[in-house]
Order: structure tokens, then C-alpha cells, then sequence
């Protein structure tokens, strides 16, 4: 079984109405219920990726605040999360 992608790690944050931030250079997710234990192996398998994912084109946000790089870029395309 493969990791998740960075997007579909963000499709299920959203999902589950949680949300992320970089603070320091860290991941910090909170959401409707505290996580409980480690975090998933998939986000932890790509933290640094998720990392620079938010700060590059969401402001260091996740859902990505109006007006972000985020909403101009295709996602469908093959290779770029």
C-alpha cells in the first residue's frame, strides 16, 4: 500500500474539518477532536512535504486563507503535490 499523496492528506484534514498551520517550522493540526497518539504515518511519512506545501502557496494555512497561490495552481497535474 502506497502513502498518501500531500493533497489527499489535505482532502481528508478537510474532510474530518481539521485544520493545519506552520508554526516555527513545525506541523501543528487541531480539529473537532484532539488527535489521539502519534500522527498518521502518511503525515508523518510526509511532514517536511506538507510543510512546504502550506508554507509555499497557502500562507503557512490549511484550509488556505481567499486570495493564496493555492486556488491558481492545477493540482491535477501529474507531479506537483
Amino acid at each position: 500500500m502506497k502513502p498518501q499523496t500531500t493533497v489527499q492528506i489535505l482532502r481528508c484534514l478537510n474532510l474530518g474539518r481539521y485544520k493545519a498551520t506552520v508554526e516555527g517550522g513545525e506541523l501543528r493540526l487541531w480539529g473537532p477532536q484532539p488527535l489521539a497518539g502519534p500522527l498518521p504515518a502518511s503525515i508523518r511519512a510526509r511532514r517536511e512535504e506538507i510543510i512546504d506545501f502550506l508554507t509555499w502557496c497557502c500562507e503557512g494555512e490549511w484550509p488556505p486563507p481567499e486570495g493564496v497561490p493555492y486556488y491558481s495552481i492545477d493540482l491535477t497535474k501529474e507531479g506537483t503535490a
